[in-house]
């Protein structure tokens, strides 16, 4: 309670004054009531937020650090006093954008001067080429304390090469080594799809596309997922789409311009169709991809000009996954860039545009078509087929149910991983597009499995 000093009374001839800066009793009382109420939130942000602290509760002799040796490990130390005895630390990390951070519990001793080192083993591809690592610490002390230090960040690049940028309107491009030519030559063809996919599609970039472009395929080894060492020996990557706005390109393959136009698109789109919730179907994204690379290539062309002639054509439906079969790679693109290309002349540029802001609201593809073209993905199929002077597709024709197999006896389903790895051995054409996105599922799925028990989701700083 604070005392309170007695002012003379007033005669009752006076009149009660109040000097000019002097705030009435009901004014001071709402003042005092908002300051503790904003102390009250202070305090309460220092608890919930990471990087933010009570003041006074953050030592100044605390002092963080991140170091990292690309596709090896990812060292964070800490080191410094503070005034009380501090009884446990946890470390928080992961990658900025992204939802899953990581907290581990470091063994350290106790007491008031700390030196804390956690060493991160890393496979590679784990962290993204080109992204900021956040990290954080969280102390308690003997005196109920939390503290916490401000949020370090580092990028995390590739050491192992000396880095050149070159900067486009939309596009920054990192490449190494004396051809200069060739990174100017491969940025315009990125800026130039961009534009591409602007006019012809309605998709408008709103962030910069990072390009890291490598001079050999073991040195981009180093930045994709790695399947097993058997896998990436029978199969040769030339580019994949990585994180929300990077793209890993084997920029000395004697195709790169073609395989940078396919992946470029595969980011852009991905900007624009992103969500938690569903995924673009594979004939729509390969598609709107094999449109980006511009003229069809004569092993899809030939394909599929032998399916209209023989009316072998696969459905939009089945259409919609990779089917796992070799014979059916050249056919799969070509008839995705044919199904685009008369979806665009058809309907136009808009109603794509709308198509992929469906799509990223998470909507189904049957829901999708509906609600902007009006058609189910078999009319979407019969429109499609007629354009190429076909009739509709006929229904096949339903066999009697089999008996049911024993379940000791041999399963005759195909190996699709084993096709898949067969469609990148039989055409170079499909090399590019299978792989970057098998790589891109892949890892996404092992995050998913293997997300360790110390992980947790929230925002980062």
């Amino acid at each position: 309670m604070f005392p309170r000093s007695r002012s003379p009374k007033p005669s009752p001839n006076s009149r009660a004054t109040a000097p000019p800066n002097a705030i009435s009793r009901p004014r001071a009382r709402r003042a005092w009531t908002l300051l503790a109420r904003l102390l009250y939130l202070s305090l309460m942000l220092g608890v919930l937020l990471p990087g933010l602290a009570p003041a006074g509760a953050q030592s100044p002799a605390l002092s963080a650090e991140i170091a990292h040796r690309f596709g090896q490990d990812i060292t964070f130390t800490l080191q410094g006093t503070v005034n009380s005895p501090v009884v446990d630390v946890i470390l928080y990390f992961g990658q900025e954008g992204e939802g899953l951070v990581r907290r581990v519990y470091p063994p350290f001793e106790r007491g008031q001067r700390l030196d804390v080192t956690h060493i991160e083993e890393l496979d590679t591809g784990q962290f993204t080429l080109g992204r900021e690592i956040v990290a954080w610490w969280e102390l308690h002390t003997a005196d109920g304390a939390i503290l916490r230090t401000e949020p370090q960040r580092r990028t995390y690049i590739d050491e192992n090469h000396d880095w050149k940028l070159l900067q486009g309107e939309r596009v920054d491009y990192y490449w190494y080594g004396n051809d200069a030519r060739l990174a100017q030559r491969l940025l315009d063809t990125a800026e130039e799809v961009i534009e591409l996919l602007a006019d012809d599609v309605g998709i408008v970039v709103e962030r910069r596309v990072r390009i890291y472009a490598y001079n050999t395929a073991a040195h981009m080894s180093r930045a994709i997922f790695s399947r097993s060492q058997v896998w990436d020996d029978r199969v040769l990557t030339l580019g994949v789409s990585v994180g929300n706005e990077t793209l890993l390109l084997l920029a000395t393959y004697p195709d790169a311009e073609r395989i940078a136009a396919h992946e470029l698109s595969h980011v852009i789109v991905g900007m624009v169709t992103d969500n938690p919730y569903s995924s673009l179907p594979r004939w729509l994204d390969e598609g709107l991809a094999m449109y980006a690379e511009g003229d069809l290539p004569a092993n899809n062309r030939q394909a599929l000009e032998r399916g209209v002639r023989e009316d072998a054509l696969l459905s939009v439906r089945s259409m919609s996954s990779y089917s796992g079969r070799a014979g059916e790679v050249d056919l799969y693109y070509g008839q995705a860039h044919s199904i685009v290309t008369f979806m665009l002349d058809a309907y136009g540029r808009d109603k794509m545009r709308e198509l992929l802001l469906v799509f990223g609201e998470g909507t189904r593809q049957e829901d999708a078509l509906q609600r902007v073209y009006g058609l189910t993905l078999e009319e979407l199929d019969n429109e499609w087929r007629a354009s190429l002077g076909l009739g509709p597709r006929r229904l096949p024709v339903e066999e009697p149910a089999s008996q049911p197999r024993s379940q000791t006896g041999p399963l005759a389903a195909e190996p699709v991983q084993q096709g898949w790895a067969g469609l990148w051995r039989l055409s170079a054409g499909a090399l590019v597009p299978l792989l970057a996105t098998g790589l891109s599922r892949a890892r996404d799925a092992q995050a998913d499995d293997d997300e360790p028990s110390g992980a947790w989701r929230g925002p980062l700083p």
